[in-house]
């Protein structure tokens, strides 16, 4: 798109030179200003004018104030909002949860991995008491994980299963629990309560993580099987579960391959009401 860019912009200069070319043979008097300067300067304001035309078509920007320590310090949208919505949209749209993963991860995972934990924080709070938590797991504690959930399944379908089961999850690449902290006295049980809000919030900040992971180039698989609430997981990732439970393990990485959409049990007009 540029080079087309750039050849408009020579056309435009060569027009201009012959323009003015004529210009000077017919003019009697006051003569224009000499051919090289005037034939820059409207082939200036002619490029300036084709790039500015051209930025509203240009994808959507996240630019970020960085701090001294290189944190973002805030992000500022630079783009049409039709850009921006089609650029959110075909990101909801194309995420999938992916099953496998390459073995290691892309050089820039981390840095990815802390982008998409400071999408989760924006995620809507209500009672705005930031009840989520993160913790990337390394080595030991993945292992550690991984072989609770094999006796859990051993326990219940024998040990081929269980070793079965612990070679397959030792493959997955990365690791990131998140959990909810607790409120004092609080049900789910309460619809209006600060568990059922933290709960939602939570959610929702699962998937600003997903979707930012995603948007990075790396797949995502929540899962939230037996292993997330056995007595024993809290210790092996490294929280108090008095204080904090399992919203899920989040398994990332490079997919292998991109699944195909699933297919949509109501459409639209099925799960959309209109109430007057």
């Amino acid at each position: 798109f540029t080079s087309r860019l750039t050849v408009i912009a020579i056309i435009s200069l060569i027009h201009n030179r012959a323009t003015e070319e004529k210009e000077g043979r017919n003019a009697a008097i006051d003569p224009p200003m000499p051919i090289t300067m005037k034939t820059f300067l409207a082939g200036w304001s002619a490029l300036a004018l084709i790039v500015r035309s051209a930025s509203a078509f240009a994808p959507a920007t996240l630019s970020s104030s960085l701090s001294s320590d290189g944190r973002s310090g805030g992000v500022r949208l630079n783009a049409r909002p039709q850009t921006r919505f089609r650029e959110v949209q075909g990101n909801i749209l194309t995420r999938r949860t992916i099953n496998e993963f390459e073995p290691t991860l892309p050089s820039h995972w981390e840095r990815a991995v802390e982008r998409a934990v400071e999408a989760a924080m924006y995620a809507p709070n209500h009672k705005r008491s930031e009840p989520w938590r993160f913790y990337l797991l390394g080595p030991k504690s993945i292992e550690e994980v991984c072989k609770l959930n094999a006796e859990i399944v051993a326990s219940k379908k024998g040990e081929e299963a269980g070793e079965k089961k612990l070679q397959r999850w030792l493959k997955m690449p990365g690791w990131l629990v998140v959990t909810c902290a607790k409120s004092a006295a609080a049900t789910m049980e309460d619809p209006m309560g600060l568990a059922r809000e933290d709960y939602a919030a939570c959610c929702c900040a699962v998937q600003n993580l997903c979707l930012s992971l995603h948007s990075q180039g790396l797949g995502t698989k929540w899962t939230t099987g037996a292993v997330n609430f056995d007595e024993n997981f809290a210790k092996a990732v490294g929280f108090d579960s008095d204080e904090e439970f399992t919203v899920g393990t989040i398994w990332f990485g490079a997919p292998v391959t991109s699944p195909s959409p699933p297919g949509k049990k109501m459409g639209l007009d099925d799960v959309l009401r209109r109430v007057e």
